[in-house]
């Protein structure tokens, strides 16, 4: 199951769809995609391929709601972005990854960008059912972000739901759920700056400051969501854009 966009100075083309891969494409004085889902959410052996390449365009991107994953027996379930921007601005919205019992989820992501793109990307985890809590088999991710081709932050992990667990007894966490957000602005010391005067302190350059990293942590989706939000507003500030309302209730 795959879906191929293209966006050349802001007009969109549909390159390839398999379905049930979907989307709906939005003209709200931007250009927003939202990726719909595909059927209940990812089964064992399910592989989904999301590819855009953009060229002088801005786009916002966000996904229909949380994606579940189910149990496995023993198969991963793998989905995987691929993401090229020239001289373009992307802003990608996920919502929760939601793993059930004894799920299994290989989650690839590549971003490739020039000096002159800007992005924002989340990616918010959830701890799964209220009764599930990090009971899933294992989640295995690798993030690979490169400018101009050469690799800038490259991240592989894998934890089994056990592990996490652990982890949270022995630091005896309260605030067991987290999401990542990878933000490139033309100014990144700057924004720096006014994450720290707006209460955000757990983010970090890569190592040729080619974009900053923040970690967002809390007891409750709701409020890692506001969060996220109040971020994305101060990058679109930056960006001399105005807030944008997904239309998610």
């Amino acid at each position: 199951m795959s879906l191929k966009l293209e966006l050349k100075n802001n007009n969109i083309s549909l390159e390839k769809l398999t379905l049930p891969s979907r989307y709906y494409l939005f003209r709200e004085g931007e250009n927003y995609v939202k990726l719909l889902n595909v059927g209940e959410g990812l089964f064992p052996d399910d592989k989904i391929h999301t590819e855009l390449n953009m060229t002088n365009s801005n786009l916002i991107l966000a996904s229909e709601s949380a994606l579940k994953v189910y149990p496995s027996s023993g198969k991963f379930a793998v989905n995987r972005y691929v993401f090229n921007l020239k001289c373009s601005n992307l802003e990608f919205l996920n919502d929760e990854t939601i793993m059930f019992k004894n799920s299994r989820l290989l989650q690839l992501f590549s971003l490739d960008f020039d000096e002159n793109s800007t992005f924002f990307y989340s990616d918010l985890f959830s701890a799964g059912r209220s009764f599930e809590e990090y009971d899933f088999g294992e989640y295995t991710a690798r993030n690979r972000f490169s400018c101009n081709k050469k690799i800038e932050y490259l991240e592989k992990f894998k934890i089994s739901g056990f592990e996490f667990k652990e982890y949270l007894k022995r630091h005896k966490a309260q605030n067991r759920l987290f999401a990542k957000i990878y933000i490139k602005t033309k100014d990144n010391e700057a924004f720096g700056e006014l994450l720290l005067r707006a209460g955000i302190k757990s983010f970090e350059k890569t190592q040729n400051e080619a974009f900053l990293m923040c970690i967002v942590l809390a007891d409750k989706i709701s409020k890692i969501k506001s969060t996220i939000n109040l971020i994305w507003e101060l990058y679109r500030n930056m960006l001399g854009k105005n807030r944008f309302d997904l239309g998610k209730r």
